[in-house]
């Protein structure tokens, strides 16, 4: 029944139907009780068969918001859901089987919580074709949950809120294509919640290969773009994009755990992601609109 649902697991998709089978897959063998969540998969206007394939399924709901940009696949999902607790994952992420059961213990814990920041790893994907230095790179530098909620952040690949705290926010802006996540965070933070690691609500994220690491790069340089209203964002993201690769730089030099192998190829990945925001920054001065891929 609706009134027993305590937790709603969204998950927005576009043009990913192998993967989002799986991610459900992996919702469907949570070990909380079955009739305590309910899982919403919101098609972002795919051009491939997600949607025809989601409509097929069983167990699930399933929405279409044709808006372009994962945060208004995720409010057309608010705005439906019935349990008072939202969890947030990916459609290529494979969430552990107590995730569920670990962020409602979580977010239970503290009234004063706004945002449950779950644990995210890293994993080879079957026939995946991950090169190694986009492995090493992403092992070093992406979705570090716990640095995210130190600096009062949490990224929507494994997030967890209370509908009320979301909906008082008027959902994620649907204006940006990437960096809507921050954005919420900064906003609950500012309200005076905290944002709260939890290292046992873990799921799994396929590594992405150096091609797919550098489409979120120009997707990351766009959402910033959207998001900065100054006369000179040109300038400040250029910069922006330089103290970034200076620090990475830096850090994968001076790093210990790593080979020396290993550390060439992470700075190789680091010259072609500044390249791509730089290139991403010219293009966007010039009139071209920002990606979601």
């Amino acid at each position: 029944m609706i009134s027993d649902i305590a937790i709603s697991v969204i998950v927005p998709v576009w043009n990913d139907s192998y993967r989002v089978l799986k991610c459900i897959d992996a919702l469907k063998s949570q070990t909380l009780p079955k009739e305590k969540f309910e899982i919403i998969v919101v098609d972002n206007g795919s051009q491939d068969n997600t949607f025809e394939v989601l409509q097929q399924l069983e167990g699930i709901t399933v929405l279409q918001e044709c808006t372009p940009g994962s945060y208004a696949a995720r409010n057309k999902a608010i705005s439906v859901a019935n349990g008072a607790i939202l969890a947030f994952t990916d459609s290529d992420c494979l969430p552990e089987k107590t995730w569920l059961e670990n962020l409602v213990s979580c977010i239970n814990s503290d009234e004063n919580i706004g945002i449950v920041a779950g644990e995210i790893k890293f994993f080879e994907a079957e026939n995946d074709d991950v090169e190694r230095e986009a492995l090493a790179f992403e092992s070093m530098f992406s979705m570090n949950q716990k640095k995210y909620a130190e600096k009062g952040l949490c990224i929507t690949a494994n997030w967890c809120s209370k509908k009320s705290v979301l909906e008082a926010h008027s959902g994620f802006r649907t204006d940006l294509k990437s960096g809507g996540d921050h954005d919420m965070s900064r906003r609950i933070v500012d309200s005076g919640l905290k944002v709260k690691y939890c290292e046992e609500a873990k799921v799994y994220h396929p590594a992405r290969n150096k091609q797919e690491l550098l489409k979120k790069r120009r997707r990351v340089i766009g959402g910033s773009w959207d998001k900065s209203n100054g006369k000179f964002k040109t300038f400040t993201l250029l910069k922006n994009s330089s103290k970034l690769f200076l620090k990475r730089l830096f850090k994968a030099i001076s790093i210990s755990n790593y080979s020396v192998y290993e550390k060439v190829l992470i700075i190789k990945m680091l010259f072609l992601i500044l390249g791509v925001s730089i290139s991403e920054v010219l293009k966007l001065t010039l009139g071209k609109e920002s990606s979601r891929s």
